[in-house]
């Protein structure tokens, strides 16, 4: 029999556990490890310019997403996240294994929050390099809007506007 999902806020402990139970990985973020990039995140959701949620059943974290509602200072791009009624998801990420409803259960939770804080249009960003991400967040119904050289390579934007 399948555990229940929960879906929770995220807490300090959870920068350790995300690192640990194998959400984030792969290559650091450059000048940072994965605990510390959570923790900087974390320090945001409680200034109230981000929110990571956690899925979560009685065997562990299976995923994460964010809303960043306000971008870092330095960073300025209103068609992506303007504090005011658009936000960009981001950092969606299950543990190899979970199941797909997983990563819906979070999106619908995101828009839950969105609609509640009176967001009209949610974004979110993907590198051109995953096509079988970039059909799953079409199939969400996210709508391409611009694409963007980074160091790394390609980036798209999508953007939806909250159900």
């Amino acid at each position: 029999m399948a555990s229940r999902v929960f879906i929770r806020f995220a807490i300090p402990r959870d920068a350790e556990r995300l690192v640990s139970e194998g959400i984030l990985s792969g290559p650091p973020p450059p000048g940072h490890t994965w605990v510390d990039r959570a923790r900087l995140w974390l320090a945001e959701q409680q200034g109230n310019r981000r929110l990571i949620l956690i899925a979560e059943d009685d065997k562990g974290i299976l995923g994460t997403v964010q809303v960043v509602f306000r971008l870092p200072e330095g960073y300025n791009d209103p068609e992506t996240a303007n504090g005011i009624d658009v936000a960009m998801m981001e950092m969606l990420r299950t543990r190899k294994g979970a199941p797909a409803q997983v990563a819906e259960r979070l999106i619908d939770e995101i828009q839950q929050i969105a609609r509640k804080r009176n967001i009209k249009t949610l974004t979110f960003c993907i590198s051109m390099d995953q096509p079988r991400a970039i059909a799953q967040v079409k199939a969400w119904g996210f709508e391409e809007f611009r694409i963007m050289p980074e160091k790394r390579g390609m980036l798209a934007f999508f953007r939806k506007a909250v159900p």
